[in-house]
């Protein structure tokens, strides 16, 4: 007989040591299912803490701490409450008792298979982590479906999974586990489970006394581990399914069955965390829940704390979200922090040794599951699996048969997918196929092992070498958006393989080759640094041996001059290395890197502030540009001549030529311009225009220009470009128009890219304009400090393009300090800067706060008028309303406090009139023209 027990929606069968509420198997341990039972057994009787500790541990010491922990997890699990307790009531200091109504139901056992048949299965695990939708819906497959596989590659947890669906599904289905892991041979399939089922065999049809023993009955069959015996496996399970009506297949296996009505379900990673977690953020992600829990049982008590947090993401993000080598590896936590153990994973099959001893020998170390895949693959396929792991990251694959030696590598590459050994994602066209990193490493070192490592990676150099040569006007030209392929997906394998090529045991000249065909693709992905490290090691090698291939040590010379934004004394950056590239470009004939040379030495002279020899270079430019076959190049050369005007204070010519530029500029097909000039002509274009609309006094334009160019550069992705317009003109227009608000964004946002992308120049720009709302804000000493440590910074670079209106920022700085000469100083190196080099663009605001800071000293109103006037003179000049306005309210309020200055130091009494009466003094008249 059957003893059931209900009370609530919960049902209690003891015989069978489960519990069901509506039906589904609630997960529960034994002991606190044993205590469930002890105190279902007694209602309305109080039991001893003392009773219940003999009862459920027997001839065992127990802490009543302990009790209450399995109390608290038996609770949770019915859904009760200390406060309001509706089955499980606690008379504190005495014991528990169960207080719920409750039926007794016995009924004569129906003839029903044991549930899980051998030692092996086990009950359902207590604790299982991110497997709630995948236990659903493998649970209505089959429901639906008689033959169901949970596919994966091993330690991934498809046992844990597959126990869990039949805990679900207990209370309509009865199961028989079979585990297949020990089984040499498929052949005895067969003898396997009929052992299991207690049959006595009375014929030779093994299968058919199976069948009639399972017929009619609801059953399902678990073949557990089947990958080594899958032709028999799936022999077995299409007979038996033929022969029956009501009986059910689950099996497990690394590939599928590939039998007649076989429904595959594939079970992913757990999910991983952010890398940068928080301990809250990161234990929403199951694969930390896993390794918490597993770390709490190997050391008695584990919490993550946010310290540990990124860690702990390292390790399970390193680990592809497999439960197996997740519990490995917080079982190591006995010996090594859990930093050290992030640190140690570069060598995980030795540190992912020690497993549980009653696991499968397979699921003891990391090496042994992967072992137990590889040994089985034909020669073919662990040739293939070795040959793929010089491929990081995600893969095409046309990647995968430039490595694969054999001919058939898109048989083999079906057959990796299939046998979980290789990840393919097909949700987005062409499949893009991914080993996880542990498979990744193993077969790696099977490779070196096999001394074939600097082969493949040859085959794969080369693979690179054409893919980036033939795109290279794609990625010049088009929009990444509008890209054939992912480019930026070739990253990983371009770093491997110049790793390698650079490497001892390498091929420098494929290195070299590669190195030039990927500096589009550096610099469209804004890569400087990486960039850099490769043309320096390419170039250390093409120095050494001149005339071995002039055109690459050309272009590489023109490469290592993109960095100039950053501070870097190197002598070959910059000026020295353009110069170089310029003349291999004159040596060669080749156009396109003369004006890409001659574009780079204008460069540098604007950011020197020298506008003059500026001037000069344009010219040279023009000469050369109508000889390209690119007529933009023309056009772009009127960008680089509008720029000049608009530093040498020609703003109106500057900004008509600009718009006349981004005009003809339009009607010309889209170029790899932002590439062979650094920068997107139109951002760099809409930049100086910008900055001309505010100096001519149209405010509002100016920042309508500067938020669309922001926009446009955010479209194209193009973050050099974005960091440029950041720093050249909506940082200083937003400080200039007293949008210190706005000014605050903006300097926060170039801060944040410059930082990423390790433009330095740029980055200290952004500390520049944070002293001027330092020095706004009333804090004069460190706008000081912030100020005069940057522009160091700044001219150590030799970017020196602002430094004059920096110095402005220094003076009033000082001035408000109380260091009136100095400040005074500082202001007259300015002016004669701009003397000596023809800038003008700030002129007007350098008498401005020339004037300012003269009115602070004791009768310096004179002299400071005297400044203003200058200022304004500047101004009318140049046509410069925007500097005109400010220099204007300065002059009104200098001549307001002369007046005043006057009435209080020459008041007269006039006779018979009583009192003072100031003497009388010139009208101000309009304060815009100068007394």
């Amino acid at each position: 007989m059957e003893e059931e027990i209900r009370f609530g929606p919960f049902r209690l069968i003891s015989s069978r040591r489960s519990l069901l509420k509506e039906g589904a198997a609630v997960p529960l341990g034994s002991r606190a299912l044993d205590i469930l039972s002890f105190l279902a057994s007694h209602p309305g009787e109080l039991k001893t803490n003392d009773e219940i500790v003999k009862q459920v541990w027997p001839n065992t010491f127990v802490d009543e701490a302990n009790l209450r922990v399995h109390l608290s997890t038996l609770r949770k699990a019915l859904g009760d409450s200390q406060r309001s307790p509706r089955f499980i009531s606690n008379v504190p200091g005495r014991g528990y008792a169960f207080i719920a109504p409750l039926e007794r139901d016995n009924q004569a056992a129906s003839p029903r298979v044991a549930p899980f048949a051998n030692a092996h299965s086990g009950r359902f695990p207590a604790r299982i982590f991110g497997r709630e939708e995948s236990i659903a819906g493998i649970a209505g497959q089959l429901a639906k479906e008689r033959l169901v596989t949970i596919c994966g590659p091993g330690g991934i947890g498809k046992s844990t999974v597959a126990k869990a669906v039949l805990s679900r599904c207990a209370a309509a289905l009865d199961a028989v586990w079979i585990d297949l892991s020990e089984v040499g041979n498929g052949v005895l399939i067969p003898t396997v489970v009929a052992s299991e089922l207690g049959i006595l065999i009375r014929s030779d049809n093994i299968v058919k006394d199976i069948s009639a023993h399972l017929d009619a009955r609801n059953v399902v069959v678990v073949l557990d581990s089947c990958e080594h015996v899958v032709d028999h496996a799936a022999e077995f399970a299409e007979a038996l399914l033929d022969q029956t009506i009501s009986p059910r297949v689950l099996t497990t296996s690394r590939e599928p069955l590939r039998a007649r009505g076989e429904r595959v379900y594939r079970l992913q990673p757990l999910g991983l965390p952010p890398s940068a977690a928080t301990a809250a953020a990161a234990l929403i992600s199951p694969a930390v829940q896993l390794f918490v829990d597993r770390a709490d049982a190997c050391l008695g008590g584990y919490e993550l704390s946010d310290a540990d947090a990124p860690y702990v993401a390292e390790i399970c993000s390193r680990l592809d979200g497999i439960a197996l080598a997740i519990e490995l590896a917080a079982g190591r936590l006995e010996s090594l922090g859990v930093a050290a153990l992030s640190r140690s994973l570069s060598d995980c099959f030795r540190v992912l040794s020690r497993g549980r001893r009653t696991a499968l020998p397979r699921h003891q170390t990391l090496r042994a599951t992967i072992d137990w895949s590889y040994l089985r693959l034909p020669p073919p396929e662990q040739q293939a699996l070795k040959e793929l792991s010089v491929l990081p990251g995600g893969f095409t694959g046309e990647a995968a048969r430039a490595v694969i030696s054999s001919g058939e590598a898109d048989d083999l590459l079906a057959a990796l997918v299939s046998k979980s050994l290789l990840v393919a994602d097909t949700h987005h066209g062409e499949p893009i196929y991914r080993l996880l990193d542990t498979t990744r490493l193993y077969a790696s070192e099977k490779l070196a092992h096999g001394g074939e490592f600097s082969v493949v990676m040859s085959r794969f150099s080369e693979h690179l070498i054409a893919l980036l040569e033939a795109a290279e006007e794609e990625v010049y030209s088009v929009s990444m958006d509008e890209w054939s392929q992912d480019f930026a997906q070739q990253v990983p394998g371009l770093r491997a393989a110049l790793e390698w090529g650079f490497s001892k045991s390498g091929d420098i000249l494929r290195a070299v080759r590669l190195t030039v065909a990927a500096l589009p693709l550096f610099f469209r992905l804004s890569l400087l640094d990486e960039c850099l490290v490769a043309v320096t090691k390419a170039l250390d090698h093409l120095d050494a041996r001149p005339d071995l291939d002039e055109r690459s040590r050309m272009k590489l010379y023109a490469a290592l001059g993109w960095p100039q934004m950053r501070s870097n004394d190197a002598s070959k950056h910059g000026i020295g290395a353009w110069t170089t590239a310029l003349h291999i470009a004159e040596k060669l004939g080749d156009v396109d890197y003369q004006l890409r040379a001659v574009w780079a030495l204008w460069v540098d002279a604007i950011n020197r502030g020298e506008p003059k020899p500026a001037l000069e270079l344009v010219d040279r430019y023009l000469a050369v540009a109508p000889s390209s076959p690119d007529r933009a190049d023309v056009i772009i050369g009127r960008r680089m001549h509008g720029a000049t005007l608009h530093w040498l204070g020609r703003h109106a010519e500057a900004a008509d030529e600009l718009r006349t530029m981004l005009a003809e500029y339009e009607t010309v097909p889209a170029g790899r311009h932002s590439v062979r000039f650094q920068f997107d002509q139109r951002v760099t274009a809409r930049i100086i225009l910008a900055r001309c609309l505010w100096v001519l006094g149209e405010e509002d334009a100016a920042l309508r220009e500067i938020a669309e160019t922001i926009s446009h550069a955010l479209d194209i992705r193009h973050h050099l470009s974005l960091s440029n317009v950041l720093a050249e003109a909506a940082c200083p227009i937003a400080l200039l128009s007293g949008r210190n608000d706005l000014a605050a964004e903006y300097i926060q946002l170039l801060l944040e890219h410059t930082k990423a992308l390790s433009l330095d120049v740029w980055n200290t720009y952004a500390d520049c304009f944070e002293a001027e709302l330092q020095l706004r804000a009333g804090k004069p000493g460190e706008c000081l400090t912030q100020i005069r440590s940057s522009m160091g910074v700044l001219v150590g670079a030799g970017f020196t393009l602002f430094q004059t209106i920096f110095q402005t920022t220094e003076a009033k700085a000082l001035a408000a300090s109380g260091c009136l000469e100095e400040a005074l100083r500082v202001i007259d190196d300015a002016l004669g800067r701009c003397a000596s080099s023809g800038e003008r663009w700030c002129l007007p605001e350098l008498h401005r706060v020339n004037g300012q800071i003269k009115a602070q000293a004791a009768g310096g109103g004179p002299s400071a008028l005297a400044a203003f006037e200058t200022a304004l003179e500047s101004a009318l000049v140049d046509k410069a309303e925007g500097w005109k306005r400010l220099i204007v309210q300065d002059i009104a309020q200098c001549r307001a406090a002369l007046a005043a200055a006057q009435a209080d130091e020459f008041m007269i009494e006039r006779p018979g009139e009583g009192g003072m009466h100031p003497p009388p003094i010139s009208p101000a008249g309009d304060p815009s023209v100068p007394s």
